[in-house]
């Protein structure tokens, strides 16, 4: 027992003598004296400047993150602003970006389109005339390949602008 002890340890001893070695000596005495020349620089902060004290006065100025408004005539007499005294109809209580065209009928000559409300409804149908969405849409055209409706929304100035959007129905095959 003692013979494999001590045939384990000769060869990790001759291990060990070869990394006390002296070989980069060298290496170690060249760091030091480079070291000894090494002398750290750092330039001086810049002199921090005082800002100027503004007064301000809320009675003439414009509020700091209010949106500048330009008010025109138009939007004073408020001439293109929707009906608001008509009853609301039932596709009015949905966004438009939720309301989709399934299919259009043709009822002799009066075409309808089917409207895909959001679940638990049921599609719904609706003609020339009749209104759609929140922002006042209200349907112009129907063809076979969708609905037109022009939208009333309220522009950057206050006045009401009429904008056109389209429902196409899905192709075949398509969503």
């Amino acid at each position: 027992m003692k013979l494999n002890r001590l045939l384990f340890l000769c060869p990790l001893l001759l291990l060990l003598s070869g990394c006390s070695s002296e070989d980069h000596q060298d290496l170690r005495e060249w760091m030091r004296d480079e070291a000894k020349s090494m002398k750290g620089k750092v330039s001086p902060l810049p002199e921090i400047a005082a800002f100027p004290v503004v007064a301000y006065e809320t009675e003439t100025l414009t509020p700091p993150f209010a949106p500048g408004k330009i008010v025109t005539q138009e939007s004073v007499a408020d001439k293109t602003a929707p009906d608001r005294t008509r009853p609301q109809q039932p596709l009015e209580i949905f966004p438009i970006e939720d309301l989709k065209v399934v299919g259009v009928i043709m009822a002799g000559n009066v075409p309808y389109a089917l409207i895909q409300t959001p679940p638990p409804n049921k599609p719904k149908h609706v003609r020339v005339g009749e209104y759609m969405g929140r922002s006042f849409g209200k349907i112009t055209a129907i063809t076979r390949d969708g609905i037109t409706v022009l939208e009333s929304v309220k522009d950057a100035n206050g006045a009401w602008v009429e904008q056109e959007r389209s429902l196409m129905v899905p192709k075949e095959g398509g969503r």
